[in-house]
């Protein structure tokens, strides 16, 4: 059962006819007594409430399996001691996915858990080295996002199986499923020094990674786009490829900036230095980037900047700017496929790198 689809078609007319014969149900049993007809009306408000998420789920495609719907992992997993040993260990055929905690050692944001997917050559060969992409999730959001609905792991071993294995990232960037951290430093948390002067450091130290900024990927979704575009033309010396799919050019915020980033005599210029479409403008060519811009054309609000971004970075030197616009809205219809042809172009194919 944990695999069976809970976005297709079938699932959501099932789920509606049993709930249509539980309020049929509820109607006869009135006849009969009034404890039933309550019981058989709890029964039907259960169902026709499964109902409505699982056709809200289907809309945006988030827990496609039974298995993500209760928690189970759907993806194959490996202790994190198998990927910190420098000796072989047992075959993984399609990579596994390891915990990896990473400490707020200068960001102060506490100790919390990426997802990390290691491809099976990682296991077998203890001298290789890999490029890194850094999946950033939206808000709301978590990590394993890019697992569940995403599907990163079978992403991640098809780059492998096509000679583009790549270690992928997916750190936590907030405190909690609806905290929405734009990946910036605020009073509250510091998620852009956790990004770059925690997470970066102690993925390069624990795993065999290429640590330098031609093999390193930034990449995001929703709100995790536009922490990709945001924090890689802000660090421009530490990743050359970003992949924003759906992310909007500045930052959003219920709070307004003042929300975001406190009251601070300082805020006008803080926003706008971290607000890609205000100073894409003015970036230099060097050093040179590779961008890949998604968006499905059903997404007005994120179209908008995505096609703003492409104009602005494409006619200036120095930026190698992919744009692609795909069927759909703002959901994982659209992140599902951008994920799996922005990797394809952004990993390199080539001969890996050793350890000296």
């Amino acid at each position: 059962m944990g695999s069976v689809v809970v976005i297709g078609t079938w699932f959501p007319l099932v789920l509606a006819g049993l709930s249509l014969a539980c309020w049929v149900c509820c109607v006869r049993l009135r006849r009969r007594g009034r404890g039933a007809a309550i019981a058989a009306g709890a029964v039907a408000v259960l169902v026709t409430l499964a109902t409505a998420a699982d056709l809200i789920n289907a809309h945006y495609g988030y827990l496609p399996r039974v298995d993500d719907v209760v928690g189970v992992t759907s993806w194959p997993t490996a202790p994190a001691r198998d990927a910190i040993a420098q000796a072989p260990t047992r075959p993984h055929r399609h990579g596994s996915v390891i915990t990896l905690p990473i400490s707020g050692t200068h960001s102060g944001f506490g100790t919390h858990r990426a997802l990390v997917y290691l491809p099976p050559q990682y296991f077998t060969d203890p001298h290789a080295r890999f490029p890194v992409v850094y999946l950033l999730h939206g808000s709301p959001g978590a990590p394993v996002d890019w697992y569940r609905a995403n599907e990163a792991a079978t992403i991640g071993a098809l780059l492998a199986h096509t000679d583009q294995p790549a270690i992928l990232v997916a750190p936590r960037v907030s405190h909690d499923w609806l905290d929405d951290s734009e990946c910036v430093d605020r009073p509250s948390e510091h998620i852009e020094t956790y990004l770059i002067d925690d997470v970066i450091p102690s993925v390069d130290t624990q795993l065999r990674t290429r640590p330098d900024r031609a093999d390193r990927v930034f990449a995001g979704m929703s709100a995790g786009g536009f922490c990709a575009l945001n924090l890689g033309l802000r660090h421009r010396d530490l990743v050359e490829t970003i992949v924003a799919m759906s992310g909007l050019a500045e930052p959003t915020h219920s709070g307004g900036m003042a929300g975001l980033f406190g009251p601070r005599p300082d805020l006008a210029a803080l926003a706008a230095a971290n607000t890609p479409v205000r100073y894409a403008p003015t970036l230099p060519p060097s050093p040179p980037m590779r961008i890949w811009l998604d968006c499905g054309r059903g997404d007005r609000e994120a179209l908008r900047d995505t096609l703003t971004m492409a104009r602005l970075l494409t006619h200036r030197g120095g930026f190698d700017v992919d744009l692609r616009l795909r069927p759909g809205g703002h959901d994982y219809g659209v992140w599902r496929p951008a994920l799996r042809d922005s990797l394809r172009w952004a990993v390199p194919t080539s001969a890996l790198a050793t350890t000296s």
